[in-house]
């Protein structure tokens, strides 16, 4: 594994303002992440985990504090920049899949390459390999009512690929999932860590998802007040 960050968060503040009231939920953090290690965010409901992940994903701004991602300050960075550097950087990998439910598995993978400007037969040959990589080419021209959560999650992990970001962030990615199935989701993600050298932060609050991470930081009231390296790499590899 890389000593070199790849993350990096110094006296990172979030400040929302609700009803003319100001709620911190965090204060002042600090961490790095290392290249190709796969991080879980813990914490208890408001502790300001999913906060963290959308900050250093570049879908928020900090109130304070300096975040580096790739070598990249992200915290002074226009809306035009963050969509850049999200677009060639983080892959995202969300709860609730958003896939498109009028278009097929491929072409919600290639959805994409839309964006980026390839041609459809580019794009959808690109999408045909990360279906086949994830074992869903049989499921290619299946609308997403037609897939299993599993399945769905799968397709949104390989949208998440597409442009071959060297950062995977996952919000509860197993939430919507039965526990078996869960847990064949996260195997997914170890691998594409242990095999593919790609960074995973993901933010969970379920222990039985957090042992396939290599180290785990735990959020509370904002403030990490845990920091914990583990021996997951290695136990976890077959996707």
């Amino acid at each position: 594994m890389a000593n070199q960050p790849i993350i990096q968060g110094r006296g990172i503040d979030k400040v929302f303002y609700v009803g003319g009231q100001a709620l911190h939920v965090l204060k002042g953090v600090d961490f790095e992440i290392p290249t190709g290690q796969f991080v879980s965010i813990m914490g208890p409901s408001g502790s300001g985990k999913s906060t963290l992940l959308y900050l250093i994903g570049g879908l928020d701004q900090p109130s304070g504090g300096q975040i580096t991602v790739a070598g990249k300050h992200i915290d002074g960075m226009n809306s035009s920049e963050l969509a850049e550097f999200r677009r060639l950087t983080v892959g995202f990998v969300f709860q609730s899949f958003h896939l498109v439910p009028t278009m097929t598995a491929l072409e919600n993978v290639a959805l994409p390459g839309i964006f980026a400007g390839l041609p459809r037969d580019l794009r959808e040959a690109r999408a045909s390999r990360l279906l086949s990589m994830l074992t869903m080419s049989s499921r290619a021209d299946h609308r997403p009512s037609q897939l299993s959560g599993g399945q769905q999650q799968r397709v949104a992990i390989a949208r998440a690929l597409f442009n071959n970001p060297p950062i995977i962030m996952a919000d509860e990615p197993t939430g919507a999932l039965d526990s078996k199935t869960g847990q064949n989701v996260m195997r997914m993600l170890r691998w594409l860590c242990t095999k593919q050298g790609r960074t995973v932060v993901v933010v969970t609050h379920d222990q039985s998802i957090a042992q396939y991470a290599d180290r785990k930081l735990e959020l509370k009231d904002g403030r990490i007040v845990g920091d914990y390296l583990t021996d997951a790499r290695g136990k976890h590899d077959v996707a």
